[in-house]
């Protein structure tokens, strides 16, 4: 059993390392998902009630936290959009073919925007940033080709 908490140690070990890696060159950081942390918060309490001594276990607990701690930071960055959520990981600008930019100005608050990435696979990644569709768009503009359309949608 010690050696499979070693390797799980292990794995988890590079999953914050990749995680630390990619969320350092996010230039445009989106919305904290907080189901990430409410996630990590009923596991915590849930292996509260089952401690051990094993280091190798303490290591994996910590470990898997503060994982899913780091899930829920997401953004655009210089080379790729990072994603957030419990399956985040990166994605490359030259798989997306079509953005939605989705704005969301409420009178008195800040500007905010949802954006939809499609990618080549049929897939769809909904990300929330705190700035205006006009400055997305303009960060976007240079990111992505020409061929990817950026269209400007409405709530």
């Amino acid at each position: 059993m010690s050696v499979i908490l070693l390797i799980v140690d292990v794995i988890f070990f590079v999953g914050a390392v990749f995680n630390v890696y990619w969320q350092s060159q996010i230039e445009i950081r989106s919305i904290y998902k907080i189901s990430s942390l409410i996630f990590a918060a009923f596991i915590g309490a849930w292996l509260l009630v089952s401690p051990t001594g094993q280091l190798s276990y303490i290591i994996m607990v910590a470990l898997f936290m503060l994982l899913n701690i780091m899930n829920g930071v997401g953004g655009v960055g210089e080379k790729k959009i990072v994603l957030n959520g419990f399956y985040s990981g990166v994605l490359d600008y030259t798989s997306v073919v079509h953005v939605t930019l989705i704005p969301i100005e409420i009178q008195g608050r800040k500007p905010k925007v949802a954006v939809i990435f499609n990618t080549k696979r049929p897939q769809q990644v909904e990300m929330n940033f705190n700035i205006s569709y006009k400055e997305m768009q303009k960060y976007l503009d240079k990111k992505l080709s020409n061929e990817v359309s950026v269209e400007v949608g409405q709530i």
